[in-house]
């Protein structure tokens, strides 16, 4: 799950804006989406820009952000061809997580959700650690179990444990460490400064990660609130629809993100998941969507890999498609000066070739990618309320983009 930057985060910390919950997949189904098969299909060849990336990971929890953060951090690595192949603990950030909730707002249950922002400021403060120093056990696995059971053990306590009674810097540490196994003041000397960590800036230059990080901006989707279609009549069904049209300013913001892709950078997208729109070959489709109705919905946070796009290139006066396939540096160039998004292809967190409940897109010989099309992306999805099944609104499949200042 994750936030958006423009909205207060429930921390209620003074200088801590936090993202629109962008929600890793938490809402039950509205319909009964058909179980979806494996397709097992040969390696992916589409490569625009074929942005590096570590192995895929599987979340247990609603912490996506979380892992599109950390995913963006090792990706940001490979740039400058990191060996070996960094694994930062993305349950060290989901235990900060929860510490700083615990210190400082109430309420009986945690939250998972959070953002790039959220992972920024505590990556900031309390800096990073391997997962093989955190959770030995868990450094080759793809899925952290110890996530999800310290979240139910927090829970509980917050119910009738020892957090329902007190809250000092003392037991909340002490819950803590009980509920992830772990004794965080033995694993300080662990702790990575991101300061000391190094990355490409591009044009040759470094700098820390602690100076990079925050520099990176989000681009909020330029959807103004007249173009979003009408409410659906009492006892019907709202169905996902695009007219086609994307306006100057779109096309525009589509093409900053091509841009910084085409300088190697992996940027962060934020949008919003209706698992009855995956095709079994993992792609996310309107079509497909419109065809079967809405069914397991929210918002997600993951890391793009690669892109496609068209248009008419005017030096040629021929129209373009960057193929499947190495794509030139004049037709790269061409994508971001002339053309329209197409698709994106993302790194996601829902697990990679050992889930097999659940459709992707083959990347490089791996499982765990997925390919959205424009038209799911530009689309306006209705939104239902995962009690209620009532109407909640329409939402666009993209929310937002994070890039790298100066694109």
């Amino acid at each position: 799950m994750v936030r958006s930057f423009q909205q207060l985060g429930a921390l209620a910390l003074a200088s801590c804006l936090t993202t629109a919950n962008t929600g890793c997949s938490q809402n039950r189904p509205l319909t009964s989406p058909e179980q979806q098969t494996v397709t097992p299909l040969a390696q992916s060849s589409t490569q625009t820009v074929n942005i590096p990336h570590t192995p895929v990971k599987w979340q247990s929890i609603g912490n996506c952000w979380a892992y599109a953060a950390v995913g963006w951090i090792e990706s940001m690595l490979l740039r400058g061809e990191a060996e070996p192949l960094p694994n930062f603990s993305e349950t060290y950030i989901t235990y900060r997580h929860y510490e700083r909730q615990l210190a400082y707002i109430d309420g009986g249950e945690l939250q998972t959700g959070g953002s790039f922002y959220e992972a920024t400021q505590i990556i900031l403060r309390y800096g990073l650690m391997k997962e093989s120093d955190f959770a030995p056990e868990e450094a080759q696995a793809t899925r952290s179990e110890r996530q999800k059971k310290a979240t139910a053990v927090l829970n509980e306590s917050l119910k009738s444990g020892a957090l329902s009674k007190a809250r000092t810097r003392e037991i909340i540490r002490a819950e803590l460490d009980r509920a992830f196994g772990v004794n965080m003041k033995a694993l300080e000397s662990k702790i990575i400064d991101p300061s000391a960590i190094t990355l490409s800036a591009g044009r040759g230059a470094k700098a820390p990660l602690s100076e990079l990080m925050p520099a990176w901006r989000e681009i909020q989707w330029p959807i103004s609130y007249n173009e979003y279609p009408a409410d659906p009549l009492p006892g019907t069904k709202a169905k996902a629809e695009w007219n086609g049209k994307l306006t100057d300013m779109q096309v525009r913001a589509m093409r900053r993100a091509m841009r910084a892709m085409n300088a190697g950078y992996p940027v962060v997208l934020n949008w919003f998941v209706d698992f009855n729109a995956v095709t079994p070959e993992g792609v996310f489709d309107l079509k497909q969507l419109q065809e079967v109705g809405v069914g397991k919905q929210g918002y997600h946070s993951t890391v793009l890999e690669d892109y496609l796009a068209k248009g008419l290139d005017p030096v040629t006066q021929s129209y373009f498609e960057t193929p499947e396939g190495e794509v030139s540096d004049h037709l790269k160039t061409a994508a971001v000066s002339y053309g329209t998004l197409t698709s994106f292809i993302t790194k996601n967190s829902w697990g990679g070739s050992e889930r097999l409940d659940r459709s992707s897109y083959f990347r490089d010989g791996e499982k765990g990618y997925h390919k959205l099309q424009a038209d799911y992306l530009f689309a306006f999805i209705p939104q239902y309320n995962e009690e209620t099944e009532a109407f909640d609104g329409f939402t666009t499949g993209l929310n937002s983009l994070i890039v790298p200042p100066g694109f």
